[in-house]
């Protein structure tokens, strides 16, 4: 981080600086043309004064007395002189031209020094000794003498208007400098911001090293090599850690095989008692308790893990869950478990794109718990509906509920173990027949783009449901494979209506 505000700095600084230069050459510039030039015509000082001499200089003494060539007055009217005169030591007017008769034709020393400050009878002035002559050349009343250069009064008035021209130019120029550094500290941070992008999505940066950027894209390579290594790492311990869960699995169906089978044979012996038979079935059902508990350990790490084939195809979500019920009474239900379903007619329409024996399982988990926490009986209510993107799950029972402890840590699981519980708690809670079976339907129905979500009851403790997306036909919009699934509603001979008692 450090890096990048260095890099950031650096350009700030840059830019700062050549906005700087912009600036101060600008009013060097804008010096030297307020102090350098004339006003009219805009030529340079040095050239008035060169004009000046050579014109002093044209003065020569003839028998009529002293006289100035066409040339050297053509030359003061080029510089926008009116009149000038030409003063001998004495301070006595020696020549004339175009002198007006308000101008006095003797000066004293006093009034030679006064004039010589740029105004004689409110005429701009300019004063050149040359030859033993003291040359003065004035310029009209309308314009304004400062620092000894005359300036127009029209010069005066655009002043303002030369002054926006300046500040125009140089904020274009700065405005071009802006855009430029702009463009060139986004070229060189787009591949780190592309590279950061990358690597939350865990996938590999190899950035150009050169630039101004170039330290913070080393720093993001080695970033990225580090964390691709970690990466690699991780993938190899679950890939290990999925396996061994597998092939413990599998170890132990064998012997849990031996056990069911043994137990019921006592079952069937007549020469045990009702006791040891009931002892017997015990073992059988226990058994059975392992037998799903280990297969839900094997799926859930392959879910985990990313090793679990997805198999998805079109099925009809009503028919799905009549099949799970059937299964459950068909196993064998106790006569204290009722279960009652509703289904809204959006929901028979509902279709699902889906691995069905996956959305089986993770529906026969939330029924399964009910039933197995509930030893004395219950009711269940399922409830399945569509709001038209969205197909709805709802589970309800008339036992105590999915307590609050399995919940939160669910809760915690799903975000990443965020220390809501202490870490006692949280074994304490996983520990709980509920957690492995919700586990898995949480990782089902995420699978597939849905959610679980639990409604809280009065007591404190939870009922469950989930949703997930799929698609609402319309009756027109029904195709013959969608009829042809939903014909098969009518083939689940275990129910005569839509509530089921054993």
């Amino acid at each position: 981080m450090k890096t990048f505000f260095r890099g950031i700095r650096r350009y700030l600084a840059s830019a700062f600086l050549i906005i700087v230069l912009i600036l101060v050459s600008n009013f060097v510039v804008l010096f030297y043309m307020m102090y350098s030039t004339t006003g009219g015509d805009g030529t340079s000082s040095i050239t008035l004064r060169n004009t000046l001499e050579s014109a002093g200089q044209d003065i020569s003494l003839t028998e009529n007395g002293y006289r100035m060539s066409k040339k050297g007055r053509n030359a003061l009217k080029e510089y926008g002189f009116v009149w000038a005169m030409a003063l001998n030591e004495e301070g006595k007017v020696i020549w004339e031209w175009k002198l007006p008769d308000d101008i006095p034709r003797q000066y004293s020393v006093f009034d030679v020094a006064s004039f010589s400050r740029w105004y004689l009878n409110d005429y701009p002035v300019r004063v050149w000794n040359v030859n033993n002559m003291l040359l003065v050349c004035a310029q009209s009343p309308d314009e304004i003498a400062i620092l000894n250069l005359p300036v127009s009064v029209q010069q005066i008035v655009n002043f303002p208007y030369y002054i926006q021209l300046f500040v125009i130019v140089n904020l274009a120029v700065i405005l071009l400098f802006v855009v430029i550094f702009g463009w060139r500290f986004y070229v060189s941070v787009r591949p780190i911001s592309e590279g950061i992008e990358r690597l939350s999505r865990k996938e590999p940066v190899h950035l150009r090293e050169k630039g101004s950027a170039r330290e913070l894209a080393e720093k993001l390579n080695a970033a990225s090599n580090i964390l691709m290594d970690q990466e690699e790492k991780l993938s190899r311990r679950d890939q290990a850690r999925a396996d061994w869960i597998a092939g413990v699995s599998h170890d132990i169906r064998t012997p849990l095989t031996l056990i069911v089978g043994y137990s019921e044979r006592l079952m069937d012996n007549p020469l045990l008692g009702e006791e040891e038979k009931e002892m017997a079935q015990t073992i059988q059902r226990q058994s059975g308790l392992i037998k799903q508990l280990i297969e839900d350990l094997n799926l859930t790490s392959k879910l985990s893990y990313d090793t679990f084939p997805l198999h998805l195809t079109t099925c009809a979500p009503a028919q799905t869950l009549r099949e799970c019920i059937a299964d459950i009474y068909n196993s064998g239900l106790q006569p204290q478990y009722s279960i009652e379903i509703a289904v809204t007619d959006e929901a028979e329409k509902f279709r699902l794109p889906a691995d069905e024996p996956l959305m089986k399982r993770a529906i026969h988990n939330v029924l399964g718990n009910s039933i197995r926490h509930n030893p004395e009986g219950c009711q269940v209510n399922v409830r399945l509906s569509s709001d038209g993107q969205n197909l709805h799950y709802l589970f309800e029972d008339s036992g105590p509920g999915i307590p609050d402890e399995i919940v939160a840590c669910l809760d915690a699981e799903e975000e990443d173990k965020n220390h809501r519980q202490k870490a006692s708690e949280r074994r304490e809670a996983v520990s709980q027949p509920h957690i492995m079976g919700m586990r898995l339907t949480r990782q089902i129905v995420k699978l597939h783009g849905g959610s679980v979500y639990y409604y809280k009851r009065k007591n404190g403790n939870y009922d469950c449901g989930f949703v997930v997306p799929g698609d609402y036909f319309l009756a027109e919009d029904v195709t013959d494979t969608d009829r042809k699934a939903a014909s098969l509603f009518e083939k689940v001979d275990v129910f005569e209506s839509e509530t089921y008692h054993k």
